[in-house]
Order: C-alpha cells, then sequence, then structure tokens
C-alpha cells in the first residue's frame, strides 16, 4: 500500500500556469512513496517521467527522494527541486 498526503493548493494552482513548468527544464510535479521504493514524476519537454533514485534524465541522476522534494546530481554538484507552488 503507498502512503498518500494531499496536493498544497499552491501547488495544484501553479501547475495549470504556463509560467511554473518552464519549457526545457526539468519541473517536479508528483512524489510517491511506498515501502520498497520512492518513485518521482518529472516533467521534462512535454512529457512526464516516472523515476526512482539511481534513474536518469536530461544528464542528471535522481539521488533522492522526499515528500514533495527531489535530489538530483549534475557534473558532481547536487540541485534539489521541490513541488511548483511549494
Amino acid at each position: 500500500m503507498t502512503d498518500q498526503t494531499d496536493t498544497p493548493v499552491a501547488t495544484l494552482t501553479a501547475a495549470t500556469r504556463q509560467v511554473a513548468l518552464q519549457p526545457g527544464r526539468v519541473t517536479l510535479v508528483g512524489t510517491m512513496h511506498g515501502p520498497a521504493v520512492g518513485r518521482a514524476l518529472l516533467r521534462h519537454d512535454g512529457e512526464v517521467h516516472v523515476l526512482q533514485a539511481g534513474d536518469r534524465l536530461d544528464g542528471a541522476t535522481l539521488v533522492a527522494i522526499g515528500e514533495g522534494v527531489i535530489i538530483l546530481s549534475r557534473g558532481g554538484r547536487t540541485e534539489r527541486l521541490r513541488l511548483p507552488g511549494a
């Protein structure tokens, strides 16, 4: 069974605005947590990708998944992505 959390209203609002989801950039649109593995929903170039830790997208490796946040590693640097509006 998967734990579920409510999506913040600010995130829902931001997800429907063009400015919040910048074209060409990786945008976090959701996270899911289960007993075995977490998954992240990422939008890139108009497509939504479901990734887990260790997967790669746009030259970055997904390192960690938290509630509404992920950590990516790219070129020896880390970057934190949060849900839009969060």
